[in-house]
């Protein structure tokens, strides 16, 4: 074991938080190593944002996460939005700016963030060795790391950045966890988040393919818990699209206590909606229901509103009762789901759960539980909604990490 060389800092896992944690520590002039279990490091990244790589989010804030506001602030604060957009273009990567603030690589394609960034790490000196899984850590005198592979690894700091056992085809696992409790931190349970969610009513998937802007409300009974808005895509099974995925993780979380109903609003931007409706049926009162929709609703979510409202459908709108009408009208504004489940492991883009924060130095990311250890990224109990907030999470607690690496 004495013969062994020592690195200033070995990081276990290179995806986004391992791979800028282990360039910044190398610009600073430390010796780094990070393995990583795959044969190809990034593979997340890779996937991310559509294949396009979601970089970061010009809007970002502590409020777009689930996890300890302070710690977010300081994170964000260290590692801002103009800090990371600066930080990506001087490793020669041109970003674009589309909808709702999110920033991508020029070329529309996530090989021109990883290329880069495994390059630079290059040229900065540090050793990447992929095929290499962490399977048990030594303490004393430094770490010691050996994998399953056999080999063996010794520095004087330790980065865990193993990522979430979320796509488990693309690297997820448990590892990273079981790492990080063997080193004496507690873990909150893991569970999906960003993915899409499963509904009872089987009936939905007559909306299979459907894509919609509308208003979310969760809740458990009437205690309303999760919030949001923006373009929601019906599948066979389903809810998913951008404004599901953004509640998936909170819904996710409270599933576990109960019973969870999803109400959809599909005039959330409708200003005055009974007033509106009732100026159609004033015009358009003659016509039968599947007509008084046309222009109104896509033709299979009228048809499946009509049989969900028990609708008869050959009389004229003008001749429904005063019950059917308020009925339509409240449907359209909350027309209630019941959620079964979130979707498999398989198809959650990240986790929520992880190494509890509160085992972590909000201003460093080391851990304090055990001196000398760092954790960062998705293996701890922080997620982001869509749009490039988990990713610069992950760049943000790498850079914080190595900054108070490079001091010691």
């Amino acid at each position: 074991m004495n013969s062994l060389p020592i690195y200033d800092v070995i990081i276990v896992g290179a995806g986004a938080s391992g791979l800028l944690c282990a360039l910044e520590c190398a610009h600073r002039g430390k010796k780094v190593l990070v393995l990583e279990k795959d044969p190809q490091p990034g593979r997340k990244i890779l996937v991310s944002g559509n294949g396009r790589c979601n970089i970061t989010n010009r809007f970002v804030s502590a409020a777009d996460y689930h996890g300890p506001q302070e710690l977010l602030e300081q994170t964000l604060k260290a590692f801002s939005f103009e800090a990371c957009k600066n930080y990506f273009e001087q490793l020669g990567i041109p970003l674009r700016e589309e909808e709702n603030g999110r920033f991508f690589p020029a070329t529309g394609k996530s090989t021109s963030v990883l290329e880069p960034l495994k390059l630079a790490l290059q040229e900065a000196g540090a050793q990447l060795l992929t095929g290499q899984e962490a399977a048990r850590i030594k303490t004393g005198n430094g770490f010691t790391v050996q994998t399953k592979q056999g080999g063996c690894y010794k520095s004087k700091r330790l980065v865990l950045a193993c990522g979430s056992c979320a796509y488990p085809q693309l690297s997820g696992t448990q590892s990273g966890y079981q790492l990080a409790k063997s080193l004496g931190h507690s873990i909150v349970t893991p569970t999906q988040t960003l993915c899409a969610l499963t509904l009872k009513e089987k009936a939905v998937s007559r909306l299979q393919g459907i894509r919609v802007q509308a208003a979310l409300t969760a809740r458990r009974q009437e205690q309303i818990f999760a919030q949001t808005q923006g373009e929601v895509l019906f599948t066979n099974y389903g809810v998913s699209g951008p404004a599901a995925l953004n509640i998936s993780g909170e819904v996710t979380r409270q599933l576990a206590k109960g019973p969870v109903q999803l109400d959809i609003n599909f005039f959330a931007d409708m200003k005055d909606f009974p007033a509106v409706m009732t100026a159609r049926k004033n015009t358009f009162g003659r016509r039968r229901a599947k007509d008084f929709f046309a222009g109104l609703l896509h033709e299979n979510i009228a048809n499946l509103l009509i049989d969900f409202a028990g609708i008869r459908k050959n009389i004229p709108v003008r001749e429904w009762t005063p019950n059917t009408w308020q009925n339509v009208l409240h449907t359209l504004q909350k027309w209630t789901f019941n959620v079964t489940a979130a979707r498999p492991w398989q198809e959650a883009m990240a986790a929520s759960g992880g190494v509890n924060t509160s085992e972590i130095n909000y201003n460093t990311f080391e851990s304090l539980k055990c001196p000398g250890l760092f954790i960062t990224g998705e293996l701890l109990d922080v997620d982001g909604r869509s749009g490039g907030f988990n990713l610069h999470f992950a760049w943000s607690s790498g850079f914080t990490a190595a900054r108070k690496l490079s001091e010691v």
